[in-house]
């Protein structure tokens, strides 16, 4: 038998080949591509309609609060809704004066109150932040871990008073969602280096957050539902 001298049968063979593997490859890249688009679409439009219903919901509690004593200190701070509350209190101190008690006391039913008037699905996702503050005052130690850790401390510390004082008008866990966190002195009010400007920094102040991430939840969870 004679041996094929011409090889382009071959190369077209090979060629063709090449080319329906390749084309077969594009499909799948092309469908796994529409897939992951798709999906990538479907979060991104969970996402939008999570943001305006929390900002729908921020705008109601906003409103409520508004009609209140505390309407002047309401405030839009980003994406959160801020109350000037301003609790002070004394060079490395946490502790709240009787003073002070009785307005954290008045504003802490009023806040309970705007939360009660809105539905349970809308008050669940609203978080409440007392932040605590310290001037940038130094404690005189020679270990550099306590000087470091003081303020953070301390701060904490102021936080978590105020959340007590919550407590007790009923503003606390698990049937509302609040945290205290401390800030030390990394959010000042002023910068000067006198007396009435660090007693004006230590402080609490409230923050109300919208969680869009457990909107964009329940809204996953009542989809599949459906």
């Amino acid at each position: 038998m004679r041996a094929r001298t011409n090889p382009w049968p071959a190369f077209v063979d090979l060629f063709s080949a090449l080319l329906i593997a390749t084309f077969a490859g594009l499909i799948m890249f092309s469908w796994a591509y529409q897939e992951s688009m798709g999906r990538y679409e479907k979060i991104a439009g969970d996402v939008r309609e999570a943001q305006v219903e929390a900002n729908k919901i921020g705008e109601s509690l906003e409103q409520l609060l508004k009609n209140t004593g505390l309407g002047g200190k309401v405030r839009r701070c980003g994406d959160d809704t801020c109350i000037d509350l301003y609790i002070h209190f004394s060079k490395d101190e946490d502790a709240i004066s009787p003073e002070q008690g009785a307005i954290l006391a008045q504003a802490c039913q009023i806040l309970k109150t705007a939360l009660d008037n809105l539905p349970r699905d809308k008050r669940e996702v609203i978080e409440v932040i007392i932040e605590g503050h310290t001037d940038s005052q130094q404690i005189v130690s020679e270990d550099p871990r306590i000087r470091y850790l003081f303020n953070w401390n301390l701060s904490a510390m102021r936080a978590t008073s105020v959340l007590y004082e919550f407590q007790k008008c009923g503003l606390a866990p698990p049937e509302y969602r609040i945290v205290a966190i401390g800030y030390a002195d990394s959010m000042p009010l002023c910068l000067d280096s006198t007396p009435e400007c660090y007693a004006q920094n230590r402080r609490t102040t409230l923050r109300l957050r919208i969680d869009t991430q457990r909107i964009e939840e329940r809204t996953r969870r009542e989809g599949r539902t459906e």
